[in-house]
C-alpha cells in the first residue's frame, strides 16, 4: 500500500529509517521509501522539484535510497551512485546493479547544467530496468531522459502508463506538484492554510490568545511552511497577532531544514506597515527583516512611508489593485513575488486575503488558489465565539467546484482535529 495520500508528510519524514543494505525490498516498499526519502529536500531545493530514488539489485535487495537535498547539489540518481561508489568501490556497485532496478519519483534529467546528466549516469550502469513516477514536463527534459535509457538498452518504463504502479505515480505527482505547475503554467504554485473551527470560525479579531487547532495541527502547519518559498498574510493579521512567519517544528533535528521562509504581506494602504514602523513590536520587521516583503498598492501610500520602510532595509513593492474592490490583481502579484525567485507561496491569513485568493462567488475570477490546507477542529463555537469572531466565505461559483480534484483530497487525524489536503486543477488562478 502506497502510504503518501492521508498520510501527515512530516511523520513520513520522522519515521523514515532505510533498509540494511541486501535487506529484500519488495517494489511497493522501494516506491514508498522513494516518496519518503525526497523530503528530506524539503525547503532546500526550489526551483527544482523534490526527488527520491531507491535502488535494488536483481534479487529485489536493497542498496541504496538517495534524494535531491538542495538547490545546484547533485540530483537524487546522481547523489546515490555517488554514495554507493564511495561506500562499495566502483567495480563492486557495477556488478552489484547488473540486472538491478532503479525507482525513481521524476524521469531523469537529460541535460547538463549545474549538474550532470543522470540519465546519462544510468545509462552505463547495467542496470535493467529505471522506473520513474511522473514524466518531467520540462523541454529539457521531457521524454528525453527515458530516451536516452532506452538507447542504453534500459527498460525505462512511465509508471503512469502501467495500472500496477500507478497508486505510486500519483503520489509522485503530488510530491512533484510545485514544481509541475510551475514548468507547466510558468505561474506560482499558491496554497491556503486555513484553522476552522465546524461552523466555520476562522479568527478571533482582537485575542491573539485563542487557538481554533489544538498543537498536532499547529505543529503540522509549521511543517508546510518548510514545503513552500514564501508564507503570505494580510495586514489584519499583522496588527492583531504580530506573527513570526518562521518554522518551529519539534521533528526536525536538523537546523537547515528550520530556515525561515520570505515572508509577504498584503498590505495595500500601508496600515500594517506604518503600525511596524511606529515602534511596535512587530517580528517581521524586527526578526530577519531581509526575508521580508511588503506589497502595497500602486499610487496608495505615502512615499514617505516607502523610504522609512527602506531605510529599515524592507523590501517594499508596488502592485496594481483592482479598481472597484481594491484588492491586489493576483497575476501582478505572481509577476512581482517571481521576479523575487518565489515559485510557491502558502497564505495563512486571514479571511480577507483567503477570499480574494478564492476568487469571486459569481464565477467572474477563478481561484488563484492550487491546493487548500484545512485543518478543522471539532468545536462548534456558534454562540460561544466572541464579538467581532470571522468565518471564511467559500467561493462556491461553478468554476471553484470544478477546480476540486476529487481524486486529489487527502484526510488525516491531528489529535483531536481533522486534516484536509484539497488539489485544485493547474489551470486555477488562469
Amino acid at each position: 500500500m502506497i502510504r503518501w495520500f492521508n498520510h501527515t508528510k512530516d511523520e513520513l519524514l520522522r519515521d523514515l529509517a532505510l533498509p540494511a543494505m541486501g535487506t529484500l525490498c519488495e517494489p511497493e516498499v522501494a516506491q514508498n521509501l522513494a516518496l519518503a526519502v525526497a523530503l528530506r529536500g524539503l525547503g532546500a531545493v526550489s526551483p527544482n522539484p523534490l526527488v527520491g530514488a531507491v535502488l535494488v539489485d536483481n534479487a529485489n535487495r536493497f542498496l541504496g535510497a538517495a534524494a535531491h537535498e538542495r538547490v545546484g547539489g547533485l540530483h537524487a540518481e546522481a547523489r546515490l551512485l555517488a554514495d554507493l561508489t564511495q561506500s562499495m568501490g566502483a567495480n563492486a556497485l557495477q556488478q552489484s546493479l547488473k540486472g538491478g532496478r532503479l525507482f525513481v519519483t521524476l524521469e531523469p534529467c537529460a541535460h547538463e547544467g549545474r549538474t550532470p546528466s543522470c540519465a546519462r549516469a544510468l545509462a552505463g550502469s547495467g542496470l535493467k530496468e529505471v522506473i520513474y513516477g511522473v514524466t518531467d514536463p520540462n523541454p529539457l527534459v521531457h521524454g528525453k531522459g527515458a530516451g536516452i535509457l532506452r538507447e542504453a538498452g534500459i527498460n525505462a518504463v512511465d509508471a503512469s502508463l502501467h495500472s500496477d504502479f500507478k497508486p505510486w505515480s500519483a503520489a509522485c505527482e503530488d510530491l512533484a506538484g510545485m514544481f509541475l505547475h510551475n514548468i507547466s503554467t510558468g505561474r506560482m504554485f499558491t496554497g491556503l492554510k486555513i484553522a476552522s473551527s465546524m461552523d466555520g470560525v476562522v479568527a478571533f479579531e482582537g485575542d491573539r490568545r485563542i487557538w481554533i487547532t489544538g498543537e498536532r495541527a499547529r505543529t503540522y502547519g509549521h511543517f508546510l511552511r518548510m514545503a513552500y518559498d514564501a508564507i503570505g498574510v494580510g495586514a489584519g493579521t499583522v496588527l492583531a497577532d504580530h506573527p513570526r512567519l518562521n518554522v518551529r517544528h519539534p521533528f526536525l533535528k536538523d537546523p537547515s531544514m528550520s530556515r525561515t521562509p520570505r515572508r509577504v504581506v498584503f498590505d495595500p494602504r500601508g496600515r500594517a506597515l506604518e503600525f511596524a514602523l511606529g515602534g511596535n513590536l512587530v517580528p517581521l520587521v524586527m526578526e530577519e527583516t531581509e526575508t521580508t516583503v511588503w506589497l502595497i498598492a500602486q499610487h496608495g501610500v505615502a512615499l514617505d512611508l516607502v523610504r522609512r520602510a527602506e531605510a529599515r532595509r524592507i523590501k517594499v513593492i508596488a502592485v496594481p489593485v483592482e479598481m472597484e474592490s481594491k484588492r491586489f490583481l493576483w497575476s501582478e502579484v505572481d509577476g512581482a513575488l517571481q521576479a523575487l525567485g518565489i515559485r510557491s507561496l502558502l497564505l495563512e491569513g486571514g479571511p480577507g486575503l483567503y477570499a480574494s485568493a478564492l476568487g469571486t462567488g459569481d464565477g467572474r475570477t477563478r481561484p488563484f488558489v492550487n491546493k487548500i490546507h484545512l485543518f478543522q477542529s471539532p468545536q462548534i463555537l456558534g454562540d460561544r465565539s466572541p464579538a467581532g469572531a470571522k468565518a471564511l466565505r467559500w467561493n462556491t461559483s461553478t468554476a471553484m467546484r470544478q477546480s476540486i480534484r476529487q481524486d486529489r483530497v487527502q484526510l488525516f487525524q491531528l489529535d483531536g482535529d481533522w486534516g484536509f489536503e484539497i488539489s485544485l486543477d493547474s489551470d486555477a488562478g488562469g
